[in-house]
């Protein structure tokens, strides 16, 4: 690098990706990727790919900078972002470009921090700290050095080729990026739990797409609307995850469901057709797992038994529970976090909600949900035709 040239940069940091090893390669190569995708909307962005940082350059301005900078928070495998300078390695540059960040400050304390992956530079980390902090010193008097929670804190990277220099770092969303362990099908419904449960699984790492079961006319297309509305925002209009949603007409096996001869049983039947249209649809979609919001105790259908009778349908096919031990305020406030709340609380019934019964039964036995089942000699042939004739699917980007 010229040592006259400066570079504006956003500095991207990696987080977990740091602790994996071998497959370091793999998952860098997949959070770029994702990188790209969230800022396709973009122009003219160069990407340097590092082993421990991404560096974004020909940013221009200010503003586009920040534009930037709120599509990378939501990127799950990122632990920081700066907005940063790029510097050559000179110690003149450098103590100029940290004044520069310094020089109009008054009434304040500060730090130089320092971290140096290249022990070739011949100043170690604090005597360099001590060349650019008194270089602070000596061009603004209303500054004072305090190491412990300074006011302000400008931090000096050396690097192999250059020096980054930065003063503000933006928490980012942490995890692993969507995609590096694989897919996953959400059962979506319009409440506040499932799409929580669709955030956090996107977190450690897996790829969604979404099924949701309608019932029309008993259900609204407000209620359908919701639903699609909820997804866009779990994956930021297919920004964060290249995702489809599954929307699954259940008129017909519920009109059968209807006629069983126990109503307490009704809703676990129902979750039980649920779960089997899912688990087709999951390896249909090449996804290695279903995702539920359930929550353990959470309604009646949440219990252990309850969970057991209704996952019992999937002879052994992974099943993902991440909110299983949440209360209901915690998942209040991750929804609140994801942005999901104000959606999920919008007033409109999904196909659960409008067909509970009165006194659902808690404890089902898996006998009894079977033997009520073969109550019906259609009502699998139904589910067959419900599959194949009653599923649209919706590109949600």
């Amino acid at each position: 690098m010229n040592e006259q040239i400066k570079n504006k940069i956003i500095y991207i940091k990696y987080g977990e990706l740091t602790l994996k090893g071998k497959n370091r390669k793999d998952f860098v190569k997949v959070l770029t990727k994702n990188i790209k995708l969230a800022l396709a909307d973009f122009d003219g962005l160069e990407y340097e790919v590092n082993y421990d940082n991404l560096k974004l350059k020909n940013i221009k301005d200010d503003k586009k900078a920040e534009l930037i900078i709120n599509e990378l928070v939501d990127v799950f495998g990122i632990q920081s972002i700066s907005y940063a300078t790029e510097v050559a390695l000179d110690l003149e540059i450098i103590k100029k470009t940290a004044l520069g960040m310094l020089i109009n400050a008054k009434n304040k304390t500060f730090k130089i921090d320092v971290s140096r992956s290249n022990k070739n530079f011949p100043l170690n980390s604090m005597e360099l700290a001590h060349k650019i902090g008194g270089h602070v010193l000596a061009h603004n008097h209303n500054l004072k050095v305090q190491i412990k929670n300074p006011d302000l804190l400008v931090r000096v990277e050396i690097k192999n080729d250059c020096a980054v220099i930065y003063n503000q770092r933006v928490a980012g969303a942490n995890g692993l990026p969507v995609g590096a362990n694989g897919r996953a099908l959400v059962l979506l419904s319009g409440g506040i739990d499932s799409p929580v449960a669709a955030k956090l699984v996107m977190k450690r790492g897996l790829s969604v797409d979404f099924i949701t079961f309608i019932t029309p006319p008993h259900t609204s297309d407000e209620a359908l609307n919701k639903t699609i509305e909820l997804a866009k925002i779990i994956t930021k209009n297919n920004k964060l995850c290249k995702s489809n949603l599954y929307v699954c007409n259940f008129t017909k096996l519920q009109d059968e469901i209807a006629h069983i001869s126990k109503e307490a049983y009704r809703i676990t039947i129902m979750r039980r057709y649920f779960m089997r249209i899912a688990k087709q649809k999951a390896i249909e979609t090449n996804a290695s797992a279903l995702v539920t919001g359930e929550a353990l105790g959470q309604v009646a259908s949440q219990t252990l038994e309850s969970m057991q009778t209704i996952a019992n349908v999937l002879d052994n096919f992974l099943l993902l529970r991440p909110l299983l031990t949440y209360d209901k305020n915690e998942i209040i406030e991750l929804a609140t976090k994801f942005k999901t709340y104000e959606t999920s609380i919008l007033p409109y019934c999904d196909s659960c909600s409008l067909f509970a019964p009165k006194n659902p039964v808690t404890k089902p036995k898996e006998t009894v949900a079977k033997s009520l089942e073969e109550e019906s000699l259609v009502i699998n042939d139904i589910c067959d035709l419900v599959y194949n004739k009653e599923i649209t699917k919706i590109k949600l980007g």
